[in-house]
Parts: C-alpha cells; sequence; structure tokens
C-alpha cells in the first residue's frame, strides 16, 4: 500500500530521537576546543555508552595491562576523535539490532559503515575533511534507518522487491512512501536537531557530483557508490558500478594516494562491521535506547536548511580531534600512559 508524504512523515515521528548523548556530543566537539572532562561527563549520563566505552578501551586491540573503570581515563586514552566514532556509530547500530532483524536489512547496516571507512579514507587521501569524513559517512543513511524504525515490514518487502524486480530503489521508495530515504534522512536531521551540513549529506548524497571542487557531499557520495560497487551495497545497482569509474569522480591526488586494492577495503570494512557490531553484547543499546527515547529530547534548536551546499562544508562539522592513528603507535602510547600513571601513584605512596 502506498503512502503520501504526510503520513510517511508523521510516520518518522514514532522513530525514538537520536540519542541524547551522541547529538550533544556532536555540538560539543563542534567548538573549538573542548575538555576531555565535558566529553567523559557527557557520556557518563548514559549507562549504555558508558559500557561500550569501557569495553572498547579494555579490548585486546589496546592490550591494557591494568583494565580502566571511570570513562575519563577511558576518553583520554581514545581520544576525542575514535570516542566520537564509537558513540556514533553505536548509537546506529542500536537501532540495526532493534529493527534489522533479516539478512536484507542487516545489509543496510553493513553498507552504511562500509560508507563511513571508505570516505575516511578518501578523505585521507585528498587530505580533505579527514575529522568529519567518518561522521558524515556513518550518518548519510539515517533516513533508511528511519524507514526500518517506522516501517520495518514495509522497507523490508520494498528491498526485496526493488532487488527482484530489477528496480531502481529509490524511485521504488518514492512510489510507496512519498519521499525516498534521503529526503526521510533529511527530515529526521532537521528533527532531531543535528548540525545542517549533516542534513545535506542525509538529503543529497545521491546526487551526482557537480564541478571539480572536492566538498565532503562529493566523499560521502563517492564512498557510498565504491560501497556498493566492492558488494555492499543494499539492492544491486541496475547497472554494475565500475570501481575505476566510481573513483574517477575524485581528483588526481586522491586516486593515487588512495592506493588500497579492493581486498583492502574490503578487509578494512569487515575489520570495522565486527568491532561495531551491536551483536556482540554486554549490555543491549536497544534498552538504552529504549530509556533514551522516553526521555526529553536534546536541547538543540533545530538548524535552518539551505539550498545550496556551503562552500565550506567542514565549518557546519568542524570537530576539535585528529584522526586516530594506527594500531601498534597507539598501543604502545596507551601502554606507556598507564605505565607512567602507575608509576606516579607509587611514587606518591611511597613519599607519604
Amino acid at each position: 500500500m502506498s503512502r503520501d508524504v504526510t503520513t510517511v512523515s508523521n510516520g518518522l515521528k514514532r522513530v525514538p530521537p537520536f540519542p541524547p548523548v551522541a547529538a550533544k556530543l556532536l555540538s560539543l566537539l563542534a567548538k573549538p576546543e573542548v575538555e576531555t572532562n565535558e566529553v567523559a561527563q557527557l557520556i557518563s549520563g548514559d549507562a549504555t555508552f558508558t559500557a561500550r566505552i569501557l569495553q572498547r578501551i579494555n579490548s585486546v586491540e589496546f592490550g591494557l595491562v591494568t583494565p580502566v573503570t571511570n570513562v575519563r581515563q577511558a576518553v583520554a586514552l581514545l581520544g576525542t576523535d575514535l570516542t566520537r566514532q564509537l558513540v556514533l556509530t553505536y548509537a546506529t547500530a542500536a537501532y540495526t539490532k532493534g529493527a534489522l532483524r533479516t539478512q536484507e536489512l542487516r545489509r543496510c547496516w553493513q553498507h552504511t559503515v562500509a560508507t563511513a571507512v571508505l570516505a575516511d579514507q578518501i578523505a585521507k587521501a585528498c587530505g580533505e575533511f579527514t575529522e568529519v569524513a567518518f561522521t558524515a559517512g556513518i550518518m548519510h543513511d539515517i533516513g533508511r534507518l528511519g524507514l526500518l524504525v517506522a516501517y520495518p515490514a514495509e522497507y523490508e518487502r520494498v528491498i526485496r522487491d526493488a532487488a527482484a524486480r530489477c528496480i531502481d530503489l529509490l524511485d521504488f521508495e518514492r512510489d510507496e512512501f512519498g519521499m525516498d530515504h534521503a529526503e526521510a534522512g533529511r527530515v529526521l536531521a532537521e528533527r532531531w536537531g543535528l548540525p545542517s551540513g549533516l542534513a545535506q549529506i542525509a538529503g543529497r548524497h545521491h546526487d551526482p557530483c557537480e564541478g571539480t571542487t572536492l566538498h565532503l557531499l562529493s566523499i560521502v557520495h563517492v564512498a557510498c557508490r565504491l560501497a556498493d560497487a566492492l558488494g555492499y551495497d543494499v539492492v544491486k545497482p541496475i547497472a554494475p558500478l565500475d570501481i575505476d569509474t566510481v573513483l574517477a569522480e575524485l581528483p588526481a591526488r586522491g586516486r593515487l594516494k588512495l592506493g588500497k586494492s579492493s581486498a583492502e577495503l574490503c578487509a578494512q570494512i569487515e575489520q570495522s562491521i565486527t568491532e561495531y557490531s551491536s551483536e556482540q553484547d554486554i549490555s543491549t543499546p536497544e534498552e538504552g535506547l529504549a530509556l533514551l527515547a522516553a526521555s526529553a529530547p536534546p536541547e538543540l534548536q533545530p538548524s535552518v536548511p539551505t539550498e545550496p551546499l556551503p562552500a565550506s562544508p567542514e565549518s557546519e562539522l568542524k570537530m576539535s580531534h585528529t584522526a586516530a592513528t594506527g594500531k601498534a603507535r597507539r598501543k604502545w602510547i596507551l601502554t606507556a600512559a598507564v605505565g607512567l600513571t602507575i608509576i606516579i601513584a607509587l611514587l606518591v605512596w611511597v613519599m607519604r
């Protein structure tokens, strides 16, 4: 049964608000300077995200000698960049556990993670938007997740039928819901008070790239198509995508510096899907979201949408942190930091 725009827009109101912790964290990290204590205090107010952050810092990846048991120390060791990625990715992963119970729908989540990883890699290769590309990628399909939460059975059918009948998914979404998932994403982003740059990414990531200037939107657009070309599609494209053709939309310097094979990119994506999977549980994220949904929405004013893409979207999404370093270096730094803390504590105890 087809629905009109008003009906679906009202249906999207049933979608739990984007977790206040994640929304406020985006606002907090948009400041020129932010204190670790502020970030830790915000995360500490939510049991689900606190558990997730502590779970990650105490994982084998970091190899800490002494377990970390407080959020402030965890944030200091993780850094604000990785902390933000974890909170935002777990926030969207919570929707997948609550709504994506079939293989067709789980592919939506895998596509989201793949796009985020690829956007981050592309941004680093081009040397632009490195601080915000992952966030833009992880948030680009919030409209799809919103439709899944509001109409799980119906949207699953749309995905399955589009694949079976070789129909363009965006066209089929508009026929069935009166809007496609990109428009639904813009509606949700504005309703949740997310930065206007994210609303534009969610609403326009399928728009063809225009001109030669590299924008954050064009990075996400290419990353989304590249994810499809690598097999992380929601529905197989009507015309198969060629990886070289997709990458041709990037500046030459970006194509050269990306320099990773399809196998290497897929390995990174699979690792991230495993790391962020909501199925490896110590607690259930959807329980935390249920509590958050019943609480007051974040005290953020919705942004006023603008038609043209800003010349500098990074000004909307600027984050005061840098990209995470390699695992080996990070492990060494974290181990040294913990060791130094223990030494200082022993010296204080001896001098008493």
